[in-house]
Protein backbone atom coordinates (compact mmCIF):
# COMPACT_ATOMS: atom_id res chain seq x y z
CA UNK A 1 0.00 0.00 0.00
CA UNK A 2 1.56 3.14 -1.35
CA UNK A 3 -0.68 6.36 -0.36
CA UNK A 4 0.70 9.82 -1.72
CA UNK A 5 -0.95 12.86 0.03
CA UNK A 6 0.24 16.06 -1.99
CA UNK A 7 0.40 19.37 0.50
CA UNK A 8 -2.59 21.07 -1.97
CA UNK A 9 -4.74 18.15 -0.85
CA UNK A 10 -7.47 19.42 1.77
CA UNK A 11 -9.00 16.67 2.79
CA UNK A 12 -9.45 12.31 1.85
CA UNK A 13 -12.30 10.26 1.08
CA UNK A 14 -12.02 6.56 1.05
CA UNK A 15 -15.09 4.65 -0.54
CA UNK A 16 -14.97 0.83 -1.00
CA UNK A 17 -17.22 -1.79 0.08
CA UNK A 18 -17.64 -3.09 3.72
CA UNK A 19 -14.76 -4.86 5.03
CA UNK A 20 -12.06 -3.16 2.35
CA UNK A 21 -10.37 -1.63 4.60
CA UNK A 22 -11.39 2.03 5.00
CA UNK A 23 -11.72 2.14 8.74
CA UNK A 24 -7.72 0.81 9.08
CA UNK A 25 -6.68 2.98 6.73
CA UNK A 26 -8.80 5.92 8.19
CA UNK A 27 -7.33 5.20 11.62
CA UNK A 28 -3.77 4.76 10.09
CA UNK A 29 -3.67 8.24 8.04
CA UNK A 30 -5.83 9.87 11.14
CA UNK A 31 -2.91 9.03 13.82
CA UNK A 32 -0.18 10.59 11.13
CA UNK A 33 -1.94 13.87 9.94
CA UNK A 34 -1.96 16.67 12.20
CA UNK A 35 -5.80 18.33 12.35
CA UNK A 36 -7.29 15.44 10.69
CA UNK A 37 -10.67 14.78 11.80
CA UNK A 38 -12.75 11.43 10.89
CA UNK A 39 -15.58 11.74 9.30
CA UNK A 40 -16.76 7.45 9.17
CA UNK A 41 -20.16 7.32 6.62
CA UNK A 42 -21.43 4.80 9.06
CA UNK A 43 -21.53 7.40 12.19
CA UNK A 44 -22.88 9.93 10.10
CA UNK A 45 -25.62 7.54 9.20
CA UNK A 46 -26.30 6.50 12.77
CA UNK A 47 -25.94 10.25 14.16
CA UNK A 48 -27.64 12.82 11.41
CA UNK A 49 -28.71 10.29 8.31
CA UNK A 50 -30.96 7.86 10.41
CA UNK A 51 -34.01 9.05 8.41
CA UNK A 52 -32.16 7.63 5.10
CA UNK A 53 -32.11 3.80 3.71
CA UNK A 54 -29.88 2.75 1.80
CA UNK A 55 -31.45 3.03 -1.62
CA UNK A 56 -29.20 4.79 -4.23
CA UNK A 57 -31.04 8.16 -3.87
CA UNK A 58 -30.63 7.74 0.21
CA UNK A 59 -26.85 6.80 -0.28
CA UNK A 60 -26.82 10.26 -2.55
CA UNK A 61 -28.44 12.13 0.08
CA UNK A 62 -25.87 11.12 2.47
CA UNK A 63 -22.96 11.53 0.91
CA UNK A 64 -24.34 15.43 0.48
CA UNK A 65 -24.42 15.68 4.31
CA UNK A 66 -20.93 13.88 4.53
CA UNK A 67 -19.54 16.39 2.16
CA UNK A 68 -20.85 19.16 3.61
CA UNK A 69 -19.31 17.93 7.40
CA UNK A 70 -16.06 17.95 5.31
CA UNK A 71 -17.00 21.28 3.86
CA UNK A 72 -17.25 22.53 7.64
CA UNK A 73 -14.51 20.75 8.80
CA UNK A 74 -11.96 22.31 6.40
CA UNK A 75 -12.95 25.88 6.69
CA UNK A 76 -12.05 25.38 10.03
CA UNK A 77 -8.89 24.03 9.43
CA UNK A 78 -9.08 20.86 10.14
CA UNK A 79 -8.42 17.80 7.37
CA UNK A 80 -11.34 15.70 7.13
CA UNK A 81 -10.83 11.84 6.72
CA UNK A 82 -13.88 10.34 4.96
CA UNK A 83 -14.81 7.03 5.09
CA UNK A 84 -17.89 5.40 2.95
CA UNK A 85 -19.08 2.30 1.39
CA UNK A 86 -21.09 4.54 -1.51
CA UNK A 87 -19.35 7.22 -3.45
CA UNK A 88 -21.75 9.16 -6.38
CA UNK A 89 -19.65 10.45 -9.05
CA UNK A 90 -21.12 13.82 -8.75
CA UNK A 91 -20.60 14.15 -5.33
CA UNK A 92 -17.09 13.08 -6.33
CA UNK A 93 -16.41 15.63 -8.42
CA UNK A 94 -17.40 18.38 -5.84
CA UNK A 95 -15.36 16.62 -3.25
CA UNK A 96 -12.13 17.14 -5.54
CA UNK A 97 -13.27 21.04 -6.05
CA UNK A 98 -13.25 21.40 -2.58
CA UNK A 99 -9.24 20.27 -2.49
CA UNK A 100 -10.79 16.55 -1.18
CA UNK A 101 -8.64 13.71 -2.77
CA UNK A 102 -10.49 10.08 -3.40
CA UNK A 103 -9.27 6.54 -3.09
CA UNK A 104 -10.95 3.34 -3.81
CA UNK A 105 -10.14 1.35 -1.06
CA UNK A 106 -9.97 -2.35 -2.50
CA UNK A 107 -8.84 -5.26 -0.66
CA UNK A 108 -6.90 -8.83 -1.49
CA UNK A 109 -7.61 -10.31 1.92
CA UNK A 110 -9.38 -13.52 1.48
CA UNK A 111 -10.22 -13.18 5.58
CA UNK A 112 -13.15 -10.18 5.03
CA UNK A 113 -14.93 -9.95 8.48
CA UNK A 114 -17.66 -11.84 7.96
CA UNK A 115 -20.21 -10.13 10.16
CA UNK A 116 -19.96 -7.16 7.80
CA UNK A 117 -21.04 -9.37 4.51
CA UNK A 118 -24.84 -9.08 6.77
CA UNK A 119 -25.02 -5.74 7.00
CA UNK A 120 -27.22 -3.73 4.92
CA UNK A 121 -24.46 -0.95 3.68
CA UNK A 122 -23.46 -3.49 1.42
CA UNK A 123 -22.81 -2.59 -2.32
CA UNK A 124 -23.28 -4.57 -4.71
CA UNK A 125 -26.34 -6.54 -3.81
CA UNK A 126 -28.69 -3.99 -4.70
CA UNK A 127 -27.01 -0.97 -6.26
CA UNK A 128 -23.62 -1.11 -8.29
CA UNK A 129 -20.28 1.34 -7.25
CA UNK A 130 -20.14 3.57 -10.09
CA UNK A 131 -16.83 4.25 -12.23
CA UNK A 132 -15.32 7.05 -10.41
CA UNK A 133 -11.76 8.19 -12.05
CA UNK A 134 -9.52 7.89 -8.66
CA UNK A 135 -6.68 6.59 -7.31
CA UNK A 136 -7.14 2.92 -6.52
CA UNK A 137 -5.37 1.47 -3.05
CA UNK A 138 -5.55 -2.14 -2.31
CA UNK A 139 -5.44 -3.11 1.42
Amino acid sequence: MKLKLKKTHKGLWLFGLSGSGKTFLSKKIFKSKKKSFLIDGDVVRDLISFDLGYKKADRIKQNKRVLGIAKIVIKNGYYPIISSVYLDPKISESAKKNGIKIINVVTTNKRVNKKLLNKKNIVGKSIKQPKINCEIINV
